[in-house]
């Protein structure tokens, strides 16, 4: 069951004449909110992982090399972070509920031209704009979450937004591997396109924009920072050390995920010997763990912050540790001998690296002013998903180098994955502490008044 927070402030009573649930911060609207879009996440990864899934069959029908797999997963990232930019600018100034709606439906069209007579060409093309309308959504559907919870209370949601996303491959693999077993790849990319549109419809009954806004004129004063009362300029947010610590921690989480989406399915039938329904179901393992990381961090967070715990430590030092230890294992993981211990210590490694992605959005927010919250995190998305476009196409390059040898190409991927996370978590225990940027940032405000 969703917890709810303690405190909860009425913000619309007309919506108790109307039978429909109130606009409480915090209260039971916010928490049905927070579920259509942890769907919406899950469909939004189901749709990335699909691309892996059926990635040995797309290769054989096409005579794809890796390097050109691996161009098509990277294609994906191409429009990614602008439009992550782009949209998230819009976000601030548009309802978040129209422009989730408009990217859902966008990225459901963007699957079907790979259902006809596709290739190269047309796959391509289509994770191009797939990319384009998914980039946005983490962070749109973060900013519409955040409108609905105090900042202490935000690391719970913001934990289960996040945790969608594994549940997205660990519901969607198997199902998405069975299709493809039973009925052609080309059968699971038409079952996530109309999944995509199902929610859509549902979305444009149910969706609705939180009472913490800056334009709402009937939301309690006592939920507004005196940060949200200014104009800070994005570059001045961007250029803090929280900001930069947080994107560089989420780019090396981000990596070793993009890896886990493309890649991994790919390893364990091509380089472990496992059938294709068989890597469907191991595909799922590092993203279980992820959820049981996230669920922790997100509920030991919460718990710090109302314990009177500074941010910096609850926000950036636990999470860089976190993000550390993924790097530690996912590098020992080249050293181990036998499928089952290569296995198990990769499941934990990138099962765990997406603890930087939950962490950086709370604190990314914590230092934006309400008004350029949706610019300020999809920026940080933005700059995060780049992993994803060099990632992929990395992998393939050093896996089509090692020739017939690809378990040298798949060794070298995993220790540099490892190598980079160890940094990324480093760098957010160093530079990561929301609370001193954002007093930072009020008082630069206030003497430039």
């Amino acid at each position: 069951m969703l917890p709810t927070a303690p405190a909860q402030t009425l913000v619309h009573g007309r919506d108790r004449l109307s039978g429909r649930l109130p606009a409480t911060v915090g209260g039971a609207r916010a928490w049905v909110i927070t579920v259509m879009l942890m769907l919406l996440m899950m469909i939004n990864f189901a749709d990335k992982a699909v691309l892996g899934l059926a990635a040995t069959s797309i290769r054989e029908e096409f005579g794809l090399t890796a390097q050109q797999y691996g161009t098509i997963s990277s294609a994906f990232f191409l429009l990614f972070s602008v439009s992550a930019v782009v949209v998230g600018h819009l976000a601030d100034r548009f309802s978040t509920k129209k422009v989730l709606l408009v990217l859902a439906l966008i990225w459901s069209v963007a699957m079907l031209p790979v259902i006809g007579p596709a290739g190269f060409l047309v796959i391509l093309l289509s994770r191009v704009v797939l990319g384009a309308a998914e980039g946005p959504a983490f962070g749109v559907a973060q900013h519409a979450v955040h409108k609905w919870f105090d900042d202490a209370d935000r690391s719970v949601p913001t934990a289960w937004l996040t945790i969608a996303t594994s549940l997205g491959v660990i519901v969607g693999a198997p199902a998405l591997s069975w299709m493809i077993d039973a009925h052609g790849w080309r059968s699971a990319f038409l079952l996530v396109a109309v999944v995509g549109v199902v929610w859509s419809a549902v979305w444009l009954v149910v969706g609705r924009d939180g009472p913490i806004d800056l334009h709402a004129t009937d939301i309690s004063t006592q939920r507004v920072r005196p940060l949200d009362r200014i104009h800070v300029p994005v570059r001045k947010v961007l250029s803090t050390r929280t900001w930069i610590g947080c994107a560089l921690s989420a780019f090396a989480g981000y990596w070793a995920v993009s890896l886990l989406i493309a890649w991994v399915p790919a390893f364990l039938t091509d380089d472990l010997g496992y059938s294709k329904a068989t890597s469907g179901t191991l595909t799922a393992l590092p993203w279980i763990v992820g959820v049981i990381a996230l669920f922790a961090q997100g509920f030991g967070t919460q718990r710090l912050m109302r314990s009177g715990v500074s941010s910096r430590w609850a926000r950036g030092v636990m999470p860089g540790l976190i993000t550390l230890a993924a790097g530690a294992f996912t590098l020992v993981s080249i050293f181990a001998h036998g499928n089952g211990m290569t296995l198990a210590l990769l499941t934990i490694g990138l099962g765990l690296s997406g603890a930087a992605f939950a962490a950086g959005m709370v604190a990314c927010g914590e230092i934006a002013p309400v008004g350029q919250r949706g610019v300020v995190l999809g920026t940080f998305v933005a700059f995060y998903s780049l992993a994803g476009v060099i990632a992929p196409y990395v992998a393939g390059v050093l896996v089509d180098r090692a020739g017939d040898d690809p378990t040298s190409g798949y060794t070298a991927t995993f220790a540099l994955t490892g190598v980079i996370a160890i940094v990324g978590g480093l760098l957010a225990i160093t530079l990561v502490s929301p609370e001193r940027d954002a007093a930072l940032l009020t008082a630069a405000a206030g003497q430039s008044d």
